[in-house]
């Protein structure tokens, strides 16, 4: 068997129960999930991006993103991220709270949001915004988040015997 069939070692990146095995075997699911990822992720994307103006925002993008994730981890037995969800928090966090920090430092309210617009020959005009790196600090926030709980279920197996168990 090449190496590159070989099956992942258990561990936090890979899915012990024995239902993620049997689905991460499956070719059509695998197939199918590499389409859905892309798209679900573009979704997110322009949630995020769009989300100061219009409906959407990091929050949302955050959710839209652990969905395609997800996905990837039932589709393929392993973790598209490189890191621990969980350290993803931290950095949210402190992004989010750093932008509404810096208008208060500044003399002006809390969370208040700066704009303009830039023009570049490839996309003509377009505005900025620096609720932008809010929503962005929430997106880390919620990607972390929802990925550390996702991530814990998934990895439960109901036939692991504990002490006290009868």
């Amino acid at each position: 068997m090449s190496p590159r069939h070989k099956k992942p070692a258990p561990g936090p990146t890979t899915g012990n129960s024995p239902a993620t095995a049997l689905l991460a075997n499956d070719p059509i699911l695998r197939t199918v999930s590499r389409a859905v990822f892309a798209l679900v992720l573009l979704f997110a994307f322009l949630l995020l991006w769009r989300g100061h103006n219009a409906p959407g925002g990091g929050f949302i993008a955050g959710l839209m993103t652990v969905c395609a994730l997800i996905l990837h981890r039932i589709a393929t037995g392993t973790s598209a991220l490189r890191v621990d969800p969980i350290r993803l928090v931290p950095w949210g966090l402190a992004l989010a709270f750093v932008t509404g920090l810096v208008p208060y430092l500044l003399g002006r309210p809390f969370l208040k949001s700066a704009f303009g617009y830039i023009t570049t020959p490839l996309t003509g005009e377009f505005e900025w915004a620096s609720a932008l790196l809010f929503d962005f600090g929430v997106y880390l926030a919620v990607v972390g988040g929802s990925l550390a709980i996702a991530y814990a279920l998934i990895d439960v197996d109901p036939q692991e015997r504990v002490e006290g168990d009868q």
